[in-house]
């Protein structure tokens, strides 16, 4: 069995929300050129996945919304199909039409469950997806650049393989909404939520006391941190909660989704983490999923719109983590000479960067909303 595996990106369609979109089409080259640069994969580990089928996006989303999505991804320019496109949350700013979409939303959602099938059968111990962890996503509508939930269909394949609780631990900086939405009242699925304040940052969701529905009362769980956070309170609040959330759910399965817009240099958001955090969440996903699931983790990426300066680093780092791979002391300078020009300036030497100092209130305040979460915990 493998230790790892990873999803090969070059075998997957573009997902295309257009050129000037901060989720730009690109992002994921200057990452897997930087793990090739690195030395960090070898061709054993990666993996080939095909797009999901319609039945496998059935598992997170209504066939009819499914259907229009692929007109659309055929027809881009229909006008007929652009006003029918709001109605399931297409043409917007956020989710602009382009040509291909259904295809690429679908690779995203094929290669999660291609990570999941992968750890349940045995073949791996852990799966990385970092095209997908597209959260935001409803059953029959596209949300905050997310098409299709390959989330949702991942952890549903997870529970009609057999598997009776999975955990999925959301580490972007913006509520994980559309899964939480997908199980809050199933009591299989622990949804944990870690993001910046609802009352300042899109969506608007996720306050401490949204606790699910239901018969799946209890198993959602959101600690929104206040902008500026830091690392030191942001990696005390999150261990100390998850340790606690899992050891009382004992997850089978763990799946994790790696947002790296929580980055102090990210345009859309306010929570100031350096690269060190998205480390230490690797790290600590890895170890409880040893402690909890006999090692069965599986990881996607999410957002991040520092697509040179940040998510490379992030998300290769993730990588090593679950590869069992040491951190080089310093990024390929190769790698640097070759994407600077498209980042707007030199790029970062180490993988770890400066963290921004902390601010005492700040953290007390992220500390009062801790032990909210572990009083409900219990």
């Amino acid at each position: 069995m493998a230790k790892a595996l990873l999803i090969d990106a070059a075998s997957l369609p573009v997902y295309e929300l257009g050129p000037e979109h901060p989720f730009a089409r690109d992002r994921l080259r200057p990452l897997y050129d930087l793990i090739e640069r690195q030395g960090l994969v070898e061709q054993s580990e990666l993996i080939a996945a095909p797009l999901a089928t319609d039945s496998e996006l059935a598992l997170a989303h209504d066939p009819a919304y499914v259907a229009f999505m692929r007109e659309l991804s055929a027809a881009a320019e229909d006008p007929a199909l652009r006003r029918r496109a709001p109605t399931f949350g297409m043409g917007t700013a956020d989710n602009p039409i382009a040509a291909g979409q259904h295809e690429g939303a679908s690779a995203a959602a094929g290669a999660s469950l291609a990570c999941v099938r992968a750890v349940l059968e045995g073949r791996a111990r852990a799966a990385f997806n970092p095209s997908g962890g597209l959260h935001h996503a409803m059953p029959a509508a596209a949300s905050g650049f997310c098409i299709y939930n390959d989330l949702v269909v991942a952890i549903r394949a997870a529970l009609d393989a057999g598997l009776s609780r999975v955990a999925y631990v959301d580490y972007d900086v913006h509520h994980g909404d559309g899964v939480e939405h997908a199980f809050a009242e199933d009591p299989r699925v622990l949804t944990v939520s870690y993001h910046e304040d609802p009352r300042v940052r899109w969506p608007g969701t996720g306050y401490v006391e949204d606790r699910g529905r239901g018969a799946g009362k209890g198993s959602v769980l959101n600690l929104p941190f206040l902008s500026g956070s830091g690392d030191g309170s942001w990696q005390h609040c999150v261990e100390t909660s998850l340790r606690a959330a899992l050891a009382v759910f004992k997850p089978e399965l763990l799946v994790t989704q790696h947002g790296c817009d929580p980055h102090y240099e990210d345009p859309l958001a306010d929570l100031r983490l350096s690269t060190g955090s998205f480390l230490f969440a690797a790290q600590l996903s890895q170890e409880l999923a040893g402690e909890h699931c006999a090692g069965r983790w599986v990881a996607s990426g999410g957002g991040g719109y520092q697509p040179y300066r940040v998510l490379p680093r992030a998300w290769a780092m993730v990588w090593m983590v679950m590869s069992q791979r040491s951190l080089p002391s310093e990024v390929d300078a190769g790698w640097r000479q070759a994407w600077q020009e498209l980042s707007g300036g030199p790029l970062p030497e180490r993988f770890l960067d400066t963290p921004r100092s902390e601010i005492a209130q700040i953290s007390a305040g992220n500390e009062k909303t801790l032990q909210r979460l572990l009083a409900e915990i219990g």
